[in-house]
């Protein structure tokens, strides 16, 4: 990633954020000051990756919910283990069996 625009960014904005209070006390400047260099820094960081052939944002797979069991085919293969619920939604088992409530246990 290339770091110049970033810098250029934050003294842009530290100078923005200076130039637009000029006529104010030294804590006014300083606090529009850092809020510019955060808002350059934001601006900077996105021109830096304008050029970037490279990129790591998730696209799109049509292989990407295969065998994960939300398939048409993988229902179809797995109704007997699920019940003909969706997967990974039994009910859970009481502990002691069907009968945990019965009063002579």
């Amino acid at each position: 990633m290339r770091k110049t625009p970033i810098f250029v960014g934050v003294a842009l904005g530290a100078g923005i954020g200076l130039f637009a209070t000029i006529s104010e006390d030294i804590g006014v400047k300083i606090g529009m000051m850092l809020i510019g260099a955060l808002v350059g820094t934001a601006f900077g960081g996105a021109y830096a990756r304008i050029g970037d052939t490279k990129s790591d944002s998730l696209k799109y797979d049509d292989d990407a919910f295969i065998g994960l069991g939300v398939e048409p085919e993988d229902l179809m293969h797995n109704y007997w283990r699920d019940k003909g619920r969706p997967p990974l939604t039994d009910p859970l088992e009481p502990e002691r069996g069907d009968h945990m409530f019965d009063p002579d246990h």
